[in-house]
C-alpha cells in the first residue's frame, strides 16, 4: 500500500483556500499529513478538516520537503516567491492564481476544457 500524500494549503485562511480545505473533505481525499499555510497575521489560527483543528503555520518559515502536493491561492505575489520554492523541494505545486499563465512551460488546466 502506497503512503497518503502530505498537502500543503497556501492562503489557507482566504476565501478560496477554506474552500480547498472543505472540497478535500467533502470528496474524501486521501491525506497524510495537511499544513494550513498563511502569512504570519494568520499564523496561530485555527482551521477544521475533518473535524480536527489544525493550526495555521506561518508560510515564510515553511519546509516544503516531504510535502507531495500544494494548492496554492495566496495572490499572485506570493505564489511567485513560494511557489518555485516548494516545487524545489519536489512538491507537486497546484497554483490558482494568475502569476504562471502564461510561461510556456508550466501547464494550465482548466477542467472544462482540458481535464
Amino acid at each position: 500500500m502506497s503512503k497518503l500524500p502530505n498537502i500543503a494549503i497556501v492562503g489557507a485562511t482566504g476565501a478560496v483556500g477554506e474552500a480547498m480545505l472543505s472540497i478535500l473533505e467533502q470528496r474524501d481525499f486521501p491525506v497524510g499529513d495537511i499544513h494550513a499555510l498563511a502569512s504570519s497575521r494568520s499564523a496561530g489560527k485555527t482551521l477544521e478538516f475533518r473535524e480536527e483543528r489544525i493550526v495555521v503555520e506561518d508560510l515564510e518559515h515553511f519546509d516544503f520537503s516531504g510535502i507531495d502536493i500544494g494548492l496554492f491561492s495566496p495572490g499572485a505575489s506570493v505564489s511567485d516567491i513560494y511557489a518555485p520554492k516548494a516545487a524545489a523541494s519536489g512538491c507537486v505545486v497546484i497554483d490558482n492564481t494568475s502569476r504562471f499563465r502564461y510561461e510556456d512551460d508550466v501547464p494550465l488546466v482548466v477542467p472544462e476544457v482540458n481535464s
